[in-house]
């Protein structure tokens, strides 16, 4: 049953502007599963995002790296597009999924590839904080979906 699962969600940020948002998704995912927030961004990848966008996108697969565990979907502008009812089936019967957002330059296209999944959210560019809610919000969606609650109609 889906209360075993475990959801990480691993990011690059610097602030949460939708932290009030983030936390009312992250409240209700917790009937379901456990949820890990994990903000990587460090002192490497500040640097590393001053230089330019490769060393920035090397650092941000060396914070990821040691968190690769579980089935591992990495959020990507190029990745596929789902909808809430296939993403619920994506997610469906996992013991432990493990989502990626890049920093300000994404991810390299190695580390993509080297995921089980790679999603979009949309293919416009999105700020990563909005992305790690909408994220949220749509596991919650997923969820319900999984286990025929009202919320998604």
């Amino acid at each position: 049953m889906e209360n075993n699962l475990q959801v990480n969600i691993f990011c690059i940020q610097k602030s949460d502007e939708f932290k009030t948002w983030s936390e009312k998704y992250s409240k209700f995912i917790s009937k379901y599963a456990t949820l890990k927030e994990i903000n990587v961004f460090n002192k490497k990848i500040a640097l590393a995002q001053n230089l330019n966008a490769i060393e920035a996108k090397k650092s941000y697969e060396e914070a990821f790296m040691p968190y690769k565990k579980g089935y591992c979907i990495a959020l990507d502008e190029r990745g596929k597009e789902l909808t809430s009812i296939e993403f619920a089936k994506l997610i469906q019967d996992k013991n432990e999924l493990s989502f990626f957002i890049g920093g300000a330059y994404g991810l390299r296209e190695e580390f993509n590839q080297s995921l089980d999944f790679r999603l979009s959210l949309s293919k416009l560019t999105l700020a990563h904080q909005f992305v790690k809610t909408l994220l949220l919000e749509q596991i919650y969606r997923a969820f319900c979906i999984n286990n025929n609650h009202p919320y998604h109609k």
